[in-house]
C-alpha cells in the first residue's frame, strides 16, 4: 500500500519556541554544556581497554573506535555552542542589536533603534552574527569597559585563544568533519584550557540558577569531578589516567538513577542493584569482591577477576570493576587505586594475589 506523505513544510512547521513555555532563553546554553560534560567525560569508556597506551598517546590512529569520534564529534560542537550563546547574551545585557544580522528587516531595526518592545516571534527568522564577530565584540566592548567588568575573564589571553581554537576545530568537524583530536591532547585541551571558563561561566552568579539543567548528581559524590579535572590538568606534569578516573565518575554521575527515585523507590533501585552485583560473583564468600561505589554510594560496585599461571604460580588480579547501580566501570590498565590519586576515603579497586 502506497504511504500517505504529510504535506512536508505543515510537518515542520507544527512545533513550539521555546519562549511560549516561559523559559529563560539561556537554559539552551546550558543543555549544551550538558551534552559537551557527558559527551566528553565518556571518552574514557569507550577507549579504556587500551590502558596505558592510551594514556601515553601510544595507540596507532586506526585503533580508534567509531564512539570515541561521536564523543569527540558532540564534545567540540557542544563546547562552541554554549559558549557563543553566553557570549551572545551577555551582549544583549546591552542590547539586542549587538547580536543580530538585521540588515534585510527594517521594521525590526527601527524598532530596536526606537526602544519599542519587539516580540519574541518578530526576531525567528533573523539570523544572528557568527561566533568570530560575537567574541571580537564581547571583547572590545570589554576592552573599552562598555560591559560589567564581572565578565572581564574573557579579555584574558589564554581565554581569547582557547575559544578561538574552539571554534576552529567545531569549523572543521562541522565543514569537513575528517579531524579528530587524539584522546591525551583532547584531554590537555579541555582541562587546561575549556573547563576553566567555564567554571568561570558558572560561578557568575547570573548563571547559578541554571545548575538544574546541566549538573550532574553531587549527593553521593565525595568531590566535584569538574574541579578535579581542572585541578589534575592545572598540574605541571597531568597525570591522564587520573583524568580518566574522573572523566568516568563524571560519566557515571549522570547515569546515577538515585537522581529518579526517592524513598522506597530509591531503597529498591539499590536493593536491585546489590541482587545483580551478588549474582555476578558465583562462588561462595564473594562478598568481599563487592564495594561502595564513589558514585552512587550502593554496596554494587563488583571487583571481576582474571588469573594466570606463571612459573607454577596461580595469580588472580581484579581486571575491571563495574557498579550495577550507576553504571560506574573501570578497567584496570594504566589505572591507579583511588588512594594514590588522593582519594583515601575511596576503597581500593585493584589487588593481586598468588595461590
Amino acid at each position: 500500500m502506497e504511504a500517505i506523505m504529510l504535506n512536508i513544510k505543515k510537518l515542520c512547521s507544527d512545533g513550539f519556541t521555546i519562549p511560549n513555555l516561559s523559559r529563560d532563553m539561556d537554559s539552551i546554553a546550558f543543555i549544551s554544556l550538558k551534552a559537551a560534560l557527558k559527551s566528553y567525560f565518556s571518552t574514557y569508556k569507550c577507549m579504556g581497554y587500551y590502558g596505558k597506551d592510551l594514556f601515553e598517546n601510544k595507540i596507532d590512529i586506526n585503533s580508534y573506535s567509531t564512539e570515541y569520534i561521536e564523543y569527540y564529534f558532540e564534545t567540540i560542537i557542544h563546547f562552541q555552542h554554549f559558549f557563543e550563546l553566553i557570549c551572545k547574551d551577555i551582549l544583549r545585557e546591552e542590547n539586542e542589536l549587538l547580536v543580530l544580522n538585521i540588515d534585510n528587516n527594517n521594521e525590526v531595526l527601527f524598532k530596536l533603534v526606537q526602544g519599542e518592545e519587539v516580540q519574541s516571534e518578530e526576531l525567528v527568522n533573523i539570523k544572528t552574527i557568527e561566533f568570530d564577530r560575537t567574541f571580537k565584540r564581547l571583547c572590545d566592548l570589554l576592552d573599552k569597559e562598555k560591559l560589567n567588568p564581572s565578565y572581564s575573564f574573557f579579555k584574558a589571553t589564554s581565554t581569547k585563544d582557547a575559544l578561538k581554537q574552539l571554534n576552529i576545530m567545531r569549523n572543521r568537524i562541522w565543514h569537513r568533519g575528517i579531524y579528530v583530536m587524539k584522546y591525551k591532547d583532547l584531554d590537555l585541551f579541555i582541562g587546561q584550557y575549556i573547563l576553566p571558563i567555564v567554571k568561570e561561566i558558572i560561578s557568575l552568579e547570573k548563571y547559578s540558577k541554571f545548575d538544574r539543567f546541566w549538573k550532574y548528581r553531587q549527593k553521593e559524590l565525595k568531590f566535584d569531578p569538574l574541579d578535579e579535572i581542572i585541578n589534575t590538568c592545572s598540574t605541571e606534569h597531568p597525570n591522564i589516567d587520573h583524568v580518566a578516573f574522573l572523566k568516568e565518575i563524571g560519566r557515571a554521575a549522570y547515569h546515577n538513577p538515585h537522581s529518579h527515585g526517592f524513598g522506597f523507590m530509591k531503597d529498591e533501585i539499590a536493593n536491585r542493584a546489590i541482587r545483580i552485583a551478588l549474582n555476578e560473583i558465583p562462588f561462595e564468600n564473594n562478598e568481599s569482591l563487592i564495594i561502595n561505589c564513589p558514585v552512587c554510594d550502593t554496596n554494587s560496585l563488583v571487583k571481576y577477576l582474571d588469573s594466570e599461571v606463571d612459573k607454577e604460580k596461580y595469580l588472580t588480579w581484579v581486571n575491571n570493576i563495574k557498579c550495577h547501580c550507576c553504571s560506574f566501570e573501570l578497567q584496570s590498565s594504566g589505572m591507579k587505586n583511588p588512594s594514590e590519586y588522593g582519594y583515601k576515603t575511596i576503597p581500593d579497586f585493584w589487588h593481586e594475589e598468588e595461590c
